[in-house]
Order: structure tokens, then C-alpha cells, then sequence
């Protein structure tokens, strides 16, 4: 038998693999940063919003807080786009990524997320064959069940 093998009487290193984690959510992985900006962040935040929305993008630009804190960039590219994510969120709008196979919309969305609510599985993931209905009623079904269609 090889020795490399797990058997029966050794199957510590199998449980270990099992369960090990390919890479933790965006709020276990920068907890603190996310706490060293909501302790900060006295700025006015959306309902239901941890952080305000200059905290969320300062989490996912990075920058310099006022204490000498270093938040690392999350996103590399144009900061207007962040900005314009942020801000339609902050209203009562549903915020559609749209793009090409490894543009960072996935990352976007869960930095976003775990930002604004504390939670990134908070996400609704799509394909190219996703129907459009669905896109659009299907993430607030109970909210169309209780206001109706606007």
C-alpha cells in the first residue's frame, strides 16, 4: 500500500481536504477592514446599509482613511464605474453587471455585497441564456407578491 494513501486507521489528511476552504467570503477574508471603516464611517447610510455609501467605495477602491488605516484595492479600473454602482444601489433600483467573461462583475458584485450588507452570498447569478423575466422579477418576487408591479 502506498504510503501516501489514505486508509482507514489515517484518514486525518482526507477530513482535512474536505474541509478546507478554497477562499473565504469577501467579509471573512477583509474583516478588518471592513470594521476599521464602519468604525469611522459617520457619514448617513442608506436603510439596511452597514457601511455609508463613501465607506463601501473606499472598501472597494482602497485609499487611505483618516487614521493612517490602509484599505487594499479591490478593484483596478475606472472609479466613476464603482461610484455609478454604488449610487443606484443607495435608491431603490436593482443594479444589473453586464459584460464580457472575466471583467470582475462576479468579484464587483460580492465586494459589493459584503460591503453594503455583511453577507455576499447576497447575489443573483446569471448566464448569456438567463431569461429576461427572470432578470428582472425574479430577485423581488416577494416584493412584487406585496407592492404589486410598478
Amino acid at each position: 500500500m502506498n504510503a501516501t494513501q489514505p486508509t482507514h486507521a489515517n484518514h486525518q489528511p482526507v477530513q482535512e481536504a474536505l474541509q478546507a476552504v478554497l477562499r473565504e467570503h469577501a467579509e471573512q477574508q477583509y474583516a478588518g477592514e471592513l470594521a476599521e471603516l464602519a468604525e469611522l464611517d459617520d457619514r448617513q447610510r442608506p436603510p439596511n446599509w452597514k457601511l455609508s455609501p463613501w465607506a463601501v467605495r473606499t472598501y472597494i477602491l482602497g485609499g487611505k482613511l483618516p487614521n493612517g488605516f490602509e484599505v487594499s484595492p479591490k478593484y483596478i479600473g475606472n472609479a466613476r464605474l464603482v461610484e455609478i454602482a454604488v449610487a443606484t444601489l443607495a435608491t431603490d433600483r436593482a443594479l444589473l453587471l453586464y459584460g464580457l467573461p472575466g471583467t470582475a462583475k462576479s468579484t464587483m458584485s460580492e465586494h459589493l455585497a459584503a460591503a453594503i450588507s455583511g453577507d455576499s452570498t447576497l447575489m443573483i447569478q446569471g448566464t448569456a441564456g438567463t431569461d429576461e423575466n427572470t432578470i428582472r422579477y425574479g430577485w423581488n418576487y416577494a416584493r412584487l407578491l406585496v407592492e404589486g408591479p410598478t
